[in-house]
């Protein structure tokens, strides 16, 4: 293993993400890994020996539930049931962390019977299964799975364990059909997912032109998966997908949860936590789950009420909300601003990211922030999200804006930098500092 490759393992532990292994036994015709442009610098993780997953295990804390079987930092990650020890894994993490969620996401063309109770033993576990479809063609032609037959066992047999899961799927309508799809998220809410994310198949300008999802789709699935929500009483949520505003409201509610007993609703706005007003949905969903037994101030259509919702402190509420933007992120700017005196600070943002910044900049009076999109030219086709973002992009974008105004500050988001602050390219933000001649802080 080089040294690269083991410091991206001691970067992703320190996020509670525990890489096992890049192997997978599909071959998903979405894939990202397929459409990366050459020169971005990813590592294919081996098989992980026993000794070395434990030794980064002793990094984990066991505050923040430990992440299995997706991506971390620069590492490409596979299917965690195709390590060999991955049960013994499990097991020693169960006795290493007795409280700590296990959160592992997998295809479960693998799960067995004895695989399934001894994960049922090893909860408080937040299984994912990423089924992407129920159809044995959809299967085959999206994931090259000959043997669908696996993962419906698996669903039963999870479903007949009473063992808490969520579902996934890319949404892929333009190639298997929205009867397809349809089909999976059914499947996925009869056999008792929690919640079901729909995935939308971000492409680069590499991919083949028959793979490229039609964008104008997208809101298609948006509309649909909120008819799905209230359909099955199961939150389906499209991702990504960024409110068009910052109201703190409810996207859908899981059953069995606090929420649910409480009576929460689609659709309620929380208004208030313990009469303290909430001005983003990050925002109530972070408070409401940090105290014990919280008073939400709910509006309901043209009905507002009180609601006191049953639950410890620290535990999940049992809605769902859209992310849009954290308050702590405000603070971040705001003490970047002053660190810097700067009299006028730019800010570049994802296109995706553009419209709710602007919203959040004036929601939080952000001191002198000029707010300009960055275009994704290095990845291009459906990529906006900031995590995809590099050094040469954001040095076009802030050339850009330079070129109409002067700036004391340049900010890029830090979801674009690895603990390095080097990009996918390998490029560092000290780079924009050298090019712009202007002092550049990642927040």
């Amino acid at each position: 293993m080089n040294n690269d490759c083991y410091r991206y393992l001691l970067a992703a532990v320190q996020e509670n993400v525990l890489p096992l292994t890049s192997r997978c036994n599909v071959s998903c015709i979405f894939c990202s890994n397929r459409q990366n442009p050459p020169t971005v610098i990813t590592h294919r993780l081996p098989v992980l020996p026993l000794t070395s997953v434990l030794e980064l295990a002793a990094f984990l804390d066991p505050r923040r539930k430990v992440i299995i079987g997706e991506s971390a930092t620069r590492l490409d990650e596979g299917e965690p049931f195709t390590h060999p020890e991955i049960m013994v894994i499990l097991q020693n993490l169960r006795r290493l962390l007795p409280q700590t969620t296990l959160a592992v996401t997998t295809n479960g063309t693998l799960l067995t019977p004895p695989m399934v109770q001894t994960l049922v033993e090893l909860q408080p576990l937040e299984l994912t299964i990423s089924l992407n479809s129920a159809t044995a063609r959809g299967r085959y032609q999206l994931m090259g799975d000959r043997a669908p037959e696996r993962v419906w066992t698996a669903l039963h047999l999870i479903k007949r364990a009473k063992l808490p899961f969520h579902g996934s799927l890319v949404a892929m309508p333009h190639q298997v059909g929205w009867s397809d799809t349809a089909a999976t998220v059914r499947c996925l809410a009869e056999h008792g997912a929690l919640t079901i994310r729909v995935f939308l198949p971000g492409y680069t300008k590499y991919a083949p032109p028959a793979l490229q999802f039609p964008l104008n789709l997208w809101s298609e699935v948006i509309t649909r998966a909120q008819e799905w929500t209230r359909q099955y009483n199961v939150p389906v949520i499209p991702e990504p997908y960024l409110p068009e505003d910052l109201m703190p409201s409810i996207w859908g509610v899981m059953q069995n949860t606090p929420a649910q007993s409480a009576g929460l609703l689609p659709e309620d706005v929380i208004l208030a936590v313990n009469r303290r007003s909430m001005r983003t949905r990050v925002e109530a969903f972070q408070t409401v789950e940090a105290l014990q037994n919280p008073l939400l101030t709910i509006k309901r259509g043209e009905q507002i009420t009180t609601i006191k919702l049953h639950k410890a402190a620290h535990q999940a509420p049992g809605f769902v909300m859209l992310y849009d933007f954290a308050p702590r992120r405000a603070a971040e700017i705001d003490r970047a601003v002053k660190r810097f005196r700067a009299a006028k600070t730019l800010l570049l943002a994802s296109e995706f990211a553009y419209d709710i910044l602007q919203q959040a900049a004036a929601k939080f009076a952000l001191p002198s922030i000029v707010i300009r999109p960055v275009v994704n030219h290095f990845f291009g086709g459906s990529i906006k999200a900031a995590g995809l973002l590099v050094v040469a992009d954001m040095l076009a974008a802030a050339q850009e804006a330079l070129t109409s105004a002067q700036y004391d500050l340049l900010l890029v988001p830090r979801e674009a930098f690895d603990s390095q602050l080097l990009d996918l390219t390998g490029q560092a933000v000290h780079e924009l500092e050298n090019a712009l001649s202007l002092p550049v802080q990642a927040v």
